[in-house]
């Protein structure tokens, strides 16, 4: 096997446990209180940080690998832990109030099993722990980890009784598992894809996580802050929630085209002597305004009052053409001035949708349709309607 090959095969697992990370921080802004920061590989892998003092520390564990005794009695990753804390309640004379080892993988067995169960009213006391630790430490090796465990142990009874009574072990840790939680954390509207929020937040999360480090600032993200990108990213998806299709996703039936040709609004077409491609457009854009219009509507997404009002506006614009075009060419003849008007009502404008920016044609042109199907909105210039004439 290549070099390149033997560095492609060692990466995944690496990425995979700085993933993991990842996951927990976001994990833990989900869940922690409004002045919290979150901060990864500053004092722990994960820790959360009151007053800039952490609260709680964390080791995250993963293995990519099925069976792997990743936190055995004498694996580097339990005796290190435990080295690491010790040696930060050495320097500070204090142990933070909550110390978490997590892991993807299922802890079965050993001592990592009995700082698991500890927390169960019928499970083992710290005491009980450290004796267990005691009697690891006492078994012959030769292995480098003896060298971590004598520091280890090195420390008293009660000091170790004190670290052990702190821990808490979370096994086979999975983002998904944890999306409700993470979901009710953030109180992400329901109406909303909510996994898409968590992917944006996490890619979020991770920009900014590495911005920090390219500029050699520790990697930390208030909870507040978290808040605000969810809900700025709630209201982009909001947005886009109600825009309208593309319009080449909304399909038209050959059936709906030609009922469509019978309508009042193709006969406005008829008398400015509109040609084929007109006609066609026309009846593509009335049917996919309509169906866009069904499905905002009964969503929810856009109320009927800015149907009315929008509406209102279409007419405004359109009347104001109207007069333009009979002023300015007054010359042609009237099915000509027709044309005109409906070229500069329907062929480039976009008019906003509940104040956001539609730029599907389809939607302007074919609700200038169906206002020319109730007769609000004409292309002929003579034309009357019952009541005016």
């Amino acid at each position: 096997m290549g070099a390149g090959q033997k560095k492609d095969h060692t990466a995944g697992p690496q990425a995979s446990g700085y993933i993991l990370q990842l996951q927990r921080a976001l994990y833990h802004l989900s869940r922690a209180d409004h002045d919290v920061t979150v901060a990864v590989e500053c004092y722990d892998d994960v820790a959360q940080l009151k007053a800039g003092v952490p609260i709680v520390q964390e080791q995250d564990k993963n293995s990519v690998r099925t069976g792997t005794d990743l936190l055995g009695d004498r694996s580097k990753a339990v005796w290190r832990t435990l080295q690491i804390w010790l040696q930060q309640h050495r320097s500070s004379g204090t142990f933070c109030e909550r110390y978490l080892i997590v892991t993807n993988t299922s802890v079965t067995v050993g001592v990592t099993l009995m700082l698991k169960e500890m927390r169960d009213s019928a499970g083992p006391s710290a005491e009980n722990i450290v004796a267990t630790l005691r009697m690891i430490g006492k078994q012959r090796s030769k292995a480098k980890i003896v060298a971590t465990m004598k520091d280890v142990l090195s420390a008293d009874d009660a000091i170790l009784a004190e670290l052990v009574s702190r821990i808490e072990v979370i096994d086979g840790f999975v983002l998904a598992q944890a999306h409700d939680e993470i979901v009710n954390g953030f109180a992400i509207h329901p109406g909303l894809d909510q996994q898409q929020v968590l992917d944006f937040l996490l890619g979020w999360l991770t920009r900014v996580l590495k911005d920090s480090w390219d500029a050699r600032l520790p990697g930390m993200v208030s909870r507040q802050a978290c808040i605000r990108q969810c809900r700025e990213i709630e209201a982009s998806l909001a947005r886009q929630r109600f825009l309208p299709r593309a319009a080449r996703d909304v399909e038209i039936a050959l059936s709906d085209r030609d009922r469509a040709l019978a309508r009042p609004f193709a006969e406005h077409l008829r008398r400015i002597e509109a040609d084929d491609d007109d006609l066609l457009q026309a009846v593509e854009h009335f049917i996919q305004f309509n169906v866009e219009k069904h499905r905002l509507s009964a969503d929810g997404d856009v109320a009927d009052r800015e149907w009315q009002d929008r509406g209102d506006r279409l007419v405004a614009r359109w009347r104001n053409i109207m007069r333009n075009e009979k002023r300015v060419h007054g010359d042609l003849r009237p099915a000509e001035v027709g044309q005109r008007v409906l070229s500069a009502a329907t062929y480039f404008h976009c008019e906003p949708l509940d104040g956001q920016h539609c730029s599907e044609l389809y939607m302007t042109s074919g609700h200038y349709h169906r206002l020319a199907d109730d007769d609000e909105v004409w292309w002929h210039p003579n034309f009357r309607t019952a009541g005016d004439k």
